[in-house]
């Protein structure tokens, strides 16, 4: 039987891990200790060293290169965040349904047949486009210089791209495992020559520690839209009542009734 798999990356041990479905997997992101039971990218071949500016995309790269051949052709692969969740349909963000959260999640692979990928509903930008938006929270230098390591067509069409008013944020994505592959050998090492060149240019500093991913992240969203068959899910932005340590000790926030109201299925910015 195909599985499907979904990685959720984190920097820490949250009590709500032992809650989750069986097929969410806690991967473990740089150098914290993590309980036995988590995945860690402290070992194999990782690129952890990098992850303070490179952010979910090390637990990625730990992924296809010590994973990978778990997988057969036709299982599903996917990321999630520990503040993000995949949902199992697509809501409207002031959605009236009663339910619990947990009777949302991602669990049944059926919503996946008739695709080659599922990325997040997209985010929808109200006065700025996508380079816009990334430009006026993070500069103009690195984006541009960037979009010069590219291919003259990926240049191209990256630069469309850059001009619509929505995108897929977060690295967020579900798969089959060649196709995370395809994506993998072309964006890594595109996303390390970015890095170098921020280094060298003393760009990760302040709130653009992470710069490299939050570029990757507008090219993710393109490199999908360019290269596959994609649909969409929506995804639960957890607050700090369901991450909540304290309350998870004692309950499960996911199961508490009627928390399906209580956050946003699509982000209008």
């Amino acid at each position: 039987m195909n599985k499907l798999f979904i990685y959720c990356l984190t920097s820490k041990k949250y009590n709500l891990f032992k809650y989750l479905p069986s097929n969410i997997i806690p991967l473990g992101l740089g150098n914290n200790h993590f309980p036995k039971n988590f995945l860690n990218e402290n070992s194999g071949n990782t690129i952890v060293k990098y992850n303070k500016n490179l952010a979910e995309m090390t637990g990625l790269y730990w992924v296809y290169k010590n994973e990978i051949n778990k997988f057969d052709e036709n299982d599903w692969i996917g990321f999630c965040h520990y503040r993000r969740f995949w949902l199992n349909d697509i809501y409207q963000q002031n959605h009236k349904i009663k339910s619990n959260l947990y009777s949302k999640l991602l669990i049944d692979k059926k919503k996946l047949e008739e695709t080659e990928a599922v990325l997040a509903q997209p985010t929808k930008l109200q006065r700025e486009t996508i380079l816009e938006h990334f430009i006026n929270n993070h500069g103009d230098e690195m984006i541009y210089e960037a979009i010069n390591y590219l291919d003259d067509k990926n240049a191209i069409d990256f630069k469309n791209y850059l001009s619509n008013k929505e995108f897929s944020c977060c690295n967020m994505f579900i798969t089959k495992p060649k196709i995370f592959i395809n994506y993998c050998e072309f964006v890594f090492p595109f996303l390390l020559k970015i890095l170098k060149y921020c280094d060298e240019k003393n760009l990760c500093i302040g709130k653009n520690t992470k710069l490299p991913a939050y570029f990757i992240e507008r090219f993710t969203s393109y490199w999908f839209h360019k290269n596959i068959k994609i649909s969409y899910l929506s995804y639960a932005q957890l607050n700090n009542f369901f991450v909540s340590d304290t309350l998870n000790k004692f309950i499960d926030t996911f199961k508490i009734p009627r928390t399906f109201m209580f956050y946003p299925t699509v982000l209008d910015i």
